[in-house]
């Protein structure tokens, strides 16, 4: 059997070990919700990952996949993870995920097969992958940072024209 064979083989199963371990990085009273919704619409988050994990798994393996799409499939994914109450690590730390899951499922039998850098070569694929996440999540982070920044400068500005019109002076402040 040939290396892409076996990745294939596997497919279905790591992706859904790997969207499974995601989950749980979630508040238990969200797990449940997050298995059990398959709307895309109802529950985007999970269709996010699971879309997250099948671009992943393909473009690891090696698949000769489009790379925008699999980088618009990751972006998605990571910029859920940069806006919600995650440091980075535990934002891009699901990438690391992927890992044990891979080498319980798949390296016994490329060890058996005999075929040991073709894995390698995956993992390696995995590895340059969480570095574009990596650069990722730092470009969606610094633009929540800029929505935050934009938006307070607004409350401010706000709250300036309102002491400005109880004070009777004008109504637009210089800025």
């Amino acid at each position: 059997m040939k290396a892409q064979e076996l990745f294939r083989k596997h497919k279905s199963e790591i992706v859904r070990l790997w969207a499974e371990e995601v989950f749980d990085t979630y508040p238990f009273e969200t797990t449940g919700f997050l298995r059990t919704r398959n709307d895309p619409f109802a529950n985007p988050v999970a269709h996010m990952t699971k879309e997250a994990a099948g671009a992943l798994y393909d473009a690891m393996a090696g698949e000769h996949v489009d790379p925008g799409q699999t980088k618009k499939a990751l972006e998605r994914f990571i910029r859920l993870r940069a806006v919600q109450k995650y440091t980075p690590s535990q934002g891009l730390g699901v990438f690391f995920l992927m890992k044990p899951i891979l080498r319980t499922h798949l390296l016994p039998e490329f060890i058996a097969l005999g075929d040991t850098a073709s894995y390698m070569e995956a993992e390696s694929r995995l590895d340059s992958l969480t570095l574009l996440a990596f650069d990722m999540y730092t470009e969606a982070r610094e633009v929540v940072a800029d929505l935050r920044i934009t938006e307070i400068r607004n409350q401010y500005a706000q709250l300036a024209r309102w002491a400005q019109k109880l004070e009777g002076g004008p109504s637009h402040p210089a800025d």
